[in-house]
């Protein structure tokens, strides 16, 4: 009987000790739990585990606020009552479904996608597989929001492909005229003790438009260079705006002497604060244009009025028009129009024109219509 009673005292006691071991480990594994769910709580990444049987089992309150679950919606431990809100954010559905499907399909191998929003933000998601003494029993995702990244590629893209239709465009031109001096230069070598006067102005003309256009197409890029990168000092003075446009009307003429431009001004004489240097671009550039796009011998009407503090300038011609597809590019750097055909041109003159009128603080509003014309008005503020 005593050897019962001292045989159940050590039980007794191993149980205790037992018990004593147990607690600590089931201490130290919520200890070890509780950081593991401050560190997933903290962390920037949206993160969520998912059952092989498609349950959730755990998320963190980062994923809540990527996916702007609204309090409305309780994330339930099964996750087909939510499946029909994350598809509805989503531009592609169907990725959702593929990665919920190939839980049980491939449920060894790591998986990343990318997902579009309908709200425009784009997702990074990465999957790996969750085991248990090497038994997968599900997966865990981590997602996080890569916009900023995305767009940022996508802007390096599109000024990619800018500098490389601006490259090809820019030899292209800048092919004519060099080939047009080239050939008459080489003509000029071989005849230069044969030919009088006469035949060798014509060659001597044309070298001359040639370099004038590459000159102009340089002046052009290192002018839009400067106003891209603010480097171009706005200084407004007392200007009289009548008599400038006149001026701008006679340089025109001088150079292209087929299109007449018929100047309306409100006034004889008004004088307003701009700078001189930066407005003349702006006033050529467009009228230049207008006499480009136009035919042989057509108007174009500049007209000159001004509203209060407002200086209003506007353009008409009566040429080929812009395109509807290409009205929301037309200001871009490089950009030119579908329906030019092989006029001549670098695709700055209108990204010239929308950088000063915006060192301005003005405003500039198209209308077109193709085979009709195009009007182009500016209104700036006469600064003081």
């Amino acid at each position: 009987m005593h050897t019962l009673i001292e045989e159940l005292k050590q039980v007794n006691k191993h149980l205790l000790q037992e018990i004593v071991e147990r607690k600590q480990k089931e201490a130290s594994l919520e200890k070890s739990v509780t950081l593991l769910r401050s560190i997933l709580e903290s962390t920037a990444h949206g993160m969520i585990a998912v059952s092989l049987e498609e349950d959730i089992v755990s998320f963190n309150q980062q994923f809540v606020q990527m996916w702007q679950i609204p309090n409305s919606l309780t994330i339930s431990r099964h996750s087909f009552p939510c499946q029909a809100f994350f598809e509805n954010q989503l531009k592609q559905p169907q990725l959702f479904r593929d990665s919920m499907w190939e839980m049980k399909c491939d449920c060894q191998s790591d998986r990343y996608d990318i997902l579009e929003l309908k709200d425009g933000r784009v997702f990074a998601q990465y999957s790996k597989p969750q085991k248990v003494n090497h038994e997968v029993i599900g997966r865990v995702w981590s997602i996080w929001d890569i916009s900023e990244l995305s767009q940022a590629l996508e802007q390096s893209k599109q000024l990619g492909e800018l500098r490389a239709q601006f490259l090809s465009m820019l030899s292209h031109q800048l092919r004519t005229p060099l080939n047009v001096v080239s050939f008459s230069n080489s003509l000029l070598k071989r005849h230069i003790y044969e030919w009088t006067e006469e035949k060798t102005k014509p060659l001597l003309d044309r070298i001359q438009i040639a370099v004038e256009q590459l000159s102009k197409m340089l002046d052009d890029i290192i002018f839009f260079a400067k106003a891209e990168a603010a480097k171009l000092h706005f200084e407004a003075k007392p200007l009289n705006v009548v008599r400038f446009c006149h001026e701008i009307v006679a340089q025109v003429h001088t150079y292209s002497s087929e299109n007449r431009i018929n100047f309306v001004s409100q006034d004889c004489s008004f004088t307003a604060f701009f700078d001189k240097k930066l407005l003349e671009p702006i006033l050529k550039n467009l009228l230049d244009n207008a006499i480009k796009y136009s035919p042989s011998g057509a108007v174009v009407d500049f007209q000159l009025s001004w509203e209060q503090e407002t200086v209003i300038f506007q353009v008409t011609d009566r040429g080929i028009g812009i395109p509807t597809a290409d009205k929301a590019r037309l200001f871009e750097p490089f950009y030119r129009g579908s329906n030019i055909a092989n006029l001549p041109g670098t695709g700055l003159g209108l990204a010239i024109v929308k950088t000063l009128v915006d060192l301005h603080g003005g405003h500039i509003d198209m209308k077109s219509e193709v085979g009709v014309g195009t009007t182009f008005t500016i209104m700036l503020p006469s600064v003081k």
